[in-house]
């Protein structure tokens, strides 16, 4: 009889990521997130950003979560940028920003990056990890700056069996 284990070589484990976050920035917690933070601020937008981790199949390609980001700001009456490029730690990451109007901040600004994790394992899909960053309201272009400067601290370790 043979054992199978998660991880374990054969299923191989998510990749881990690493913020740096300034002083000030807490933890938050939201279902659907592996890590986030926040500025919290009383009374107005509070800067955020959010990791997630989630499996994606062999053929995934990062362009489809580009073009999702790009239905949702234009279903909200929104854009996106041209995509871009980021190294961010020796990880390659492609992303995009997004803005759309929102009743009760005025706008909402996003920084998207996402980055696929490959498992190393035959057959084995991979990991796709997604940075988010959102601001809002009327500090919204000069917190982007600083959503910006807390994402370029990511650091994405692909899980290992060793």
């Amino acid at each position: 009889m043979t054992t199978l284990a998660y991880p374990s070589a054969a299923f191989p484990g998510q990749p881990s990521v690493a913020l740096e976050v300034p002083d000030g920035w807490e933890p938050a917690h939201a279902p659907g997130t592996t890590m986030s933070a926040r500025l919290p601020r009383e009374g107005a937008f509070a800067p955020n950003v959010v990791v997630t981790i989630e499996p994606c199949g062999p053929g995934f390609r990062v362009e489809e979560s580009l073009e999702q980001i790009a239905s949702l700001a234009t279903s909200r009456g929104g854009t996106v940028s041209e995509p871009y490029a980021a190294d961010l730690g020796g990880a390659q990451f492609v992303g995009c920003d997004a803005t759309w109007p929102d009743d009760d901040v005025e706008t909402v600004l996003q920084a998207n990056l996402f980055h696929r994790v490959g498992t190393g394992a035959p057959g084995a899909g991979a990991h796709l990890v997604q940075l988010t960053g959102t601001v809002g309201g009327p500090d919204a272009l000069a917190d982007y700056e600083l959503i910006r400067s807390v994402l370029t601290t990511a650091r994405v370790t692909p899980w290992s069996a060793a």
